[in-house]
């Protein structure tokens, strides 16, 4: 199976590398991965289509079986439609596997001492309301070091996104308003940012799928 996956690997490269015309759209990526020694280097990118740059990451996981080739791949299973099933549950599980015991970096001595050793923040453990009070007590956001110093008329009126008024539609419970931004998401029960990325995005939270509007 790795000679069969390499040698497609390989003539995915090569075709690539050959072609004159260079689609509309493209992807770089690493020949030889960065995981496996691969540079940066001009030599050792090529432009691949997307659906070459999925199937090239697929390869790349069967020919390597590593845990940085699974992460890749599982990213690569993220963002694309097409998926083969058998392959992303392998890669799922070995990662699983790669962060079991003394296989989770964070958990090796070494690493939680070089933790232990830079643990000087202070704002190391606390709560929000505790984190503004030290801010505060410390003057780290008064005046120009506030990073909205001046901007004040940025966030006034209909400007202020967490302010508006929200719709939502969701395909059990069907279509809600909601005066504000926090009131959608107290009843939702999601994050403001959740909401926020939702209508940014046009994706759904929850199942709601939401917009803002006047």
């Amino acid at each position: 199976m790795w000679d069969v996956s390499k040698a497609r690997y390989d003539r995915l490269i090569a075709s690539a590398q050959s072609r004159k015309a260079v689609p509309a759209y493209t992807e770089s990526h690493h020949i030889i991965p960065r995981g496996e020694g691969g540079s940066d280097a001009p030599e050792n990118l090529v432009a691949l289509t997307a659906r070459e740059h999925f199937i090239a990451h697929w390869l790349l996981y069967r020919i390597y079986k590593t845990p940085a080739m699974a992460r890749a791949f599982k990213l690569m299973t993220n963002d694309q439609k097409r998926r083969r099933g058998r392959d992303y549950a392998s890669a799922r599980e070995l990662m699983s596997e790669s962060m079991r015991g003394d296989k989770n970096v964070s958990k090796r001595p070494e690493v939680r001492e070089k933790l232990r050793a830079n643990y000087y923040s202070a704002f190391a453990g606390k709560t929000r309301p505790s984190h503004s009070a030290l801010m505060r007590e410390k003057a780290l956001i008064v005046g120009d070091k506030n990073p909205m110093y001046g901007k004040g008329a940025l966030q006034a009126g209909a400007l202020n996104r967490m302010a508006r008024k929200v719709v939502g539609l969701h395909p059990w419970y069907g279509l809600a308003v909601w005066e504000t931004a926090t009131s959608a998401a107290q009843q939702i029960g999601v994050s403001l940012q959740a909401v926020a990325q939702a209508v940014q995005r046009k994706s759904r939270s929850k199942g709601w799928r939401l917009e803002y509007t006047k």
